[in-house]
């Protein structure tokens, strides 16, 4: 797919979690807001249309990516956008990258693994949280797998 990567817009970048993830941003670590995120970066493709992002926050010379959406699965978007963000964030002096996902996303686990994240930390029950503060989180996640932990995995950068 031919396309680009570009810094995403601040309403962009608010427009999309509020929508996608609603806020707070929960991850294994803590709770995010918007101004929590320090930067992110947008996948065009050929025509231009949004068709990704990914968020980060820095601390110091660790990051946390906050949020990746691929609006199209299956064409590498979100590879382009997680090379590009470990990239970047590299550049400015962060040396580790940690990322969360859940227990039902088997399809993400296998994706950062192969770009070698690994497993740092099993949040038992983490999901827990979220629905404690967004109580439409569904008990059932993909192919039926009760949704219940977060899995917070990192690399070294």
């Amino acid at each position: 797919m031919d396309g680009s990567i570009e810094v995403a817009e601040a309403q962009f970048i608010a427009d999309t979690v509020r929508n996608n993830w609603g806020l707070p941003v929960i991850t294994a670590a803590r709770d995010y807001t918007l101004e929590d995120i320090t930067g992110g970066f947008l996948w065009r493709d050929g025509a231009g249309d949004p068709q990704g992002l990914i968020t980060w926050a820095i601390d110091d010379e660790h990051a946390e990516i906050v949020t990746m959406d691929a609006f199209i699965q299956g064409v590498h978007i979100g590879g382009r956008l997680l090379d590009a963000a470990e990239a970047e964030l590299a550049g400015r002096g962060v040396r580790r990258l940690s990322i969360t996902t859940t227990n039902d996303n088997l399809r993400a686990l296998a994706f950062y693994v192969r770009r070698g994240y690994r497993l740092v930390r099993l949040d038992l029950d983490g999901v827990d949280r979220v629905r404690a503060v967004k109580p439409g989180v569904s008990a059932t996640g993909n192919e039926g797998v009760p949704l219940r932990d977060m899995w917070e995995l990192e690399k070294l950068l």
